[in-house]
Order: C-alpha cells, then sequence, then structure tokens
C-alpha cells in the first residue's frame, strides 16, 4: 500500500493529487484534503482521525505527503523515509514557501526524499526504499517518575 497525505492545510494541492494517475491507483490510500477525490484509487477520503492516519503509517510501504512537519514526523516514527512535495507558495497551494525551506534542510540529512516535480513522482516511488522495521526506542529514565506524580502515585 501506498500512503498519501497532503494534510489539513485548507488550500488545495491538485499537483501532487494529479500526479497520482502515474501511481498503481489499486495500492493508493489517499488522504486529499478540501480538493477534489482522485480517481481510480483504493481508497479516498478528504480527511481520516489521527488514528488512523498513524494506521496508515505504519501499514504502508512507502508514503507520499506534503512537507508538513507532523507528516514527515509521523511517517518518520513509523520507520518511513517519506517521498515528500513540498507545497508551493507562487502556485497558490500556501501562503509562504516553508514547505520548500524545510525540505531543503531535511534532504540533504537523508530524512526525506524530496519531489520537486511531481512529473517525478512515479519514478520517486519506484526508486524509494520500503517501510523499516521501528526500532522501540527505551524510555528515558525521568519518564517513569514523571507518570507516577501524574498518577499520584
Amino acid at each position: 500500500m501506498i500512503f498519501v497525505t497532503v494534510g489539513t492545510h485548507h488550500q488545495p494541492f491538485d499537483r501532487l493529487l494529479g500526479a497520482l494517475a502515474d501511481l498503481p491507483g489499486d495500492e493508493l490510500v489517499v488522504q486529499y484534503g478540501p480538493g477534489a477525490p482522485p480517481p481510480g484509487v483504493n481508497r479516498a477520503a478528504d480527511y481520516l482521525p489521527f488514528d488512523e492516519m498513524l494506521a496508515c503509517y505504519a501499514e504502508a510501504d512507502k508514503v507520499i505527503t506534503h512537507a508538513g512537519v507532523g507528516s514527515i514526523l509521523c511517517a518518520r516514527r513509523a520507520g518511513q523515509l517519506p517521498l515528500v512535495v513540498p507545497r508551493r507558495h507562487d502556485l497558490g497551494e500556501h501562503v509562504d514557501d516553508h514547505q520548500a525551506e524545510l525540505v531543503r534542510k531535511l534532504e540533504p540529512r537523508g530524512s526525506v526524499i524530496a519531489v520537486w516535480d511531481t512529473a517525478d513522482l512515479a519514478a520517486a516511488v519506484t526508486a524509494a526504499p520500503s517501510r523499516s522495521p521501528v526500532v522501540a526506542e527505551a524510555e528515558p529514565p525521568l519518564c517513569p517518575k514523571v507518570r507516577a506524580a501524574l498518577e499520584g502515585a
């Protein structure tokens, strides 16, 4: 399964949604936001509850997302190396170009796969690695004490 999310921003992201036509629709689960639902996909919803989003990140073989910080973090925590298409201000997709700025910082670190031109999306999906196993992080020693204090123990 390939999970695609455009986030919750109020401006549609038709450029990304249109590029999905070059991908196998039967593999796509798409959260498409305020835009029109993409045709021919396995499953599409304008918005999903957060727990369903997390399940999609965890179950997907690959993730395609806008460059929202929350979307990138959720993908990374699920073992994904997300393919990221930054929204562009000049195309009316966002209020400024902070998403492109973020991707320019994350891409050299290997935290995301940047897709600057949606015509390259299908090739990027083919070349991208599938999800890595998630390694559980050890709980910091302070957490049990804070939890105990909050629970009144």
